[in-house]
């Protein structure tokens, strides 16, 4: 009901484009997009959790013909912080262009595009995933609940049954596994996930091909066009960490993996997963004390001269797989979807 309703409204936008009327008050300097995976288009079923996080090679060569259609300049992080900071006067609006996490994708996929049309973009790397030492629990959830119409499961010593024969019944248990397992501490998601998939034999190292390596990383660094930034050791929720220490740990290690591996400054960080929820004050300052010139968030919102005060907590649009539709973008570009979520606040911060 809801996805209908949104296509309805897309479809209403794309007629009238009445939503650009926002424009000269909400757009602001620019945008910063944010984006997880570059993949074909699959025919198999997916739940629409992991999906969404995808968006095809197609799809991004649309995002930057039509930013570059509609004028905006393709810009890097280092050039966004530097407009902020050192003002030139009217200037075509920008447009930056992350990913988050380190998929090898980024490097297989999206940048040959990027190299197509001589167009920056930056690569925010979870150092656990370089390392190849990550779980990506959410794929391997998503493969046990695809292949079974009948699951008996242990969690944290507590056992759960679930019937899945259809695929609107898949999804809801996705969701449901996924509640439970999000609510663990941080530190033992992984090792939970694990043994939860050991017994159908979906282990971490059949994953482990979608990372990108410290070798492509390193390369990546080197890219002329490329900009690498921090995104943590492991991901974890950091609002759900104890301690400001660990939080601290999270971020500054991350920071000098890259560097050290890369024989590159790292100026640019990435809260995991960024909203509201999973982003407060705390994490905010202990951000700002790391030495970045830049952190971004996932809040929706534009780039505005005010951002000045607040590099530590830069809102961005999110791209998803599930609505690759460019009269949504250009409608969350002009501020319509901003509006609804922080009302009449052009200066999307905390």
């Amino acid at each position: 009901m809801k996805h209908a309703l949104i296509r309805t409204i897309i479809k209403f936008f794309r007629i009238t484009r009445v939503y650009r009327i926002l424009c000269p008050v909400y757009r602001g300097e620019g945008v910063i997009l944010g984006m997880h995976r570059v993949v074909p288009a699959s025919e198999k079923p997916r739940i629409a959790a992991n999906s969404r996080i995808e968006i095809t090679p197609e799809f991004l060569e649309e995002l930057i013909l039509f930013f570059r259609g509609i004028g905006y300049e393709i810009i890097s992080l280092g050039q966004v912080y530097e407009r902020l900071n050192l003002p030139k006067g009217a200037e075509k609006p920008f447009v930056c262009f992350t990913f988050d996490d380190g998929y090898v994708d980024v490097c297989r996929t999206a940048l040959p595009i990027f190299e197509k049309y001589d167009a920056p973009f930056v690569v925010y790397v979870v150092t656990t995933f370089a390392d190849r030492s990550a779980v990506l629990w959410w794929y391997m959830l998503e493969d046990l609940v695809l292949n079974h119409d009948v699951l008996d499961i242990r969690i944290r010593g507590r056992d759960y049954s679930f019937k899945c024969p259809g695929h609107d019944q898949k999804e809801d248990v996705f969701n449901r596994i996924r509640s439970i397992l999000m609510d663990l501490p941080q530190t033992e998601l992984s090792a939970e996930v694990k043994a939860l998939c050991a017994p159908f034999g979906i282990l971490p190292e059949h994953y482990v091909s979608q990372l990108m390596s410290w070798k492509q990383v390193s390369e990546l660094a080197r890219h002329p066009l490329a900009t690498v930034g921090a995104h943590t050791v492991h991901h974890y929720n950091l609002s759900m960490l104890s301690t400001e220490d660990e939080v601290e740990r999270e971020i500054l290690e991350s920071k000098r993996l890259i560097e050290n591996k890369t024989g590159r400054k790292v100026f640019h960080f990435a809260y995991p997963f960024g909203s509201r929820e999973e982003v407060g004050r705390r994490e905010i300052e202990v951000a700002s004390r790391c030495g970045f010139h830049t952190a971004v968030t996932v809040r929706e919102g534009a780039i505005f001269p005010g951002h000045k005060r607040y590099t530590e907590a830069l809102p961005r649009i999110e791209i998803t797989g599930r609505y690759q539709d460019i009269t949504l973008v250009d409608m969350r570009r002009c501020g319509t979807v901003s509006l609804m979520r922080n009302g009449f606040n052009r200066l999307v911060t905390l």
